[in-house]
């Protein structure tokens, strides 16, 4: 079940932009994801075994090897014209991050929404940077990024298709 703080209607077009931004406009792509939300809104704590647990729903029935679903790469990736973290040292920029996600989660219940957010999104521009699958990264970090709003008691963002441009501009 979806967690109650966010509304089936706000999950299902978070989801559905969430695909739209990549390309992805399957149905079937659409029920990995909201499987994908609902495995991953169900936890309390962030840890690898969820975040490649989340990959491997989300990625189910793409066009990758199984060894590529739900398993950090092995291989250089390219996003835009810079290239992903060297594949060696992804395990452990994951733990960094997965650590200073938590203490967020744990500790950052009292602090300012405008300070939550601005944390977020850094945690959201690490992963990307880090862009730890073959596919899927987009997908699955902004499901993460959600997750911790929704720890935190913040709304859910939805960052449409149409803001593509916008969003991408975080990352620079």
């Amino acid at each position: 079940m979806v967690n109650k703080k966010y509304t089936q209607e706000e999950v299902k077009y978070f989801l559905t932009e969430s695909n739209n931004i990549e390309g992805v406009y399957d149905e079937d792509s659409y029920k990995q994801a909201l499987y994908a939300w609902k495995y991953l809104s169900k936890e309390k704590e962030m840890h690898i075994d969820l975040i490649l647990k989340t990959h491997k729903i989300l990625m189910l029935h793409q066009k990758l090897m199984p060894y590529e679903r739900g398993y950090f790469r092995n291989v250089a990736v390219y996003i835009g014209n810079r290239q992903g973290l060297n594949a060696v040292k992804i395990r452990d920029a994951m733990k960094h991050l997965i650590m200073n996600i938590n203490d967020l989660v744990q500790n950052g219940k009292n602090q300012d929404e405008g300070f939550l957010e601005g944390v977020i999104k850094r945690h959201h521009i690490e992963y990307e940077k880090i862009h730890p699958f073959v596919d899927g990264n987009g997908r699955t970090g902004r499901m993460f990024l959600n997750w911790e709003r929704l720890q935190l008691g913040l709304p859910i963002l939805i960052i449409k298709e149409s803001e593509r441009q916008a969003y991408y501009k975080w990352f620079k």
